[in-house]
């Protein structure tokens, strides 16, 4: 099983109306927002879990943290963040 992170941001064209005084409170409702759409597609919700086929995606601050054996799976619960958000991959800058 391999662990991949990623960060999400609203895409622009969705905040683009939001004034200055709103923007915090926009941002701090990202990870809600992110939970409650992956929670529509879900096969399961287990506690903070979401399960989609073999793979389970957490929320943790700020970042998906998706846990999988199977890429297809992964690749579901990505192409439905593409819809919505902005997403990048964390990059490990770790050296052995």
């Amino acid at each position: 099983m391999y662990e991949k992170r990623y960060h999400v941001t609203f895409k622009p064209r969705d905040v683009a109306g939001t004034p200055p005084c709103g923007m915090e409170a926009t941002l701090h409702s990202l990870e809600e927002t992110v939970r409650s759409i992956l929670s529509r597609y879900a096969d399961a919700i287990t506690g903070d879990t979401l399960r989609f086929g073999r793979s389970e995606v957490e929320l943790k601050n700020g970042l998906i943290i998706v846990k999988s054996e199977d890429e297809t799976d992964v690749e579901h619960v990505l192409a439905i963040l593409q819809h919505y958000f902005w997403f990048r991959e964390e990059v490990n800058d770790e050296t052995e």
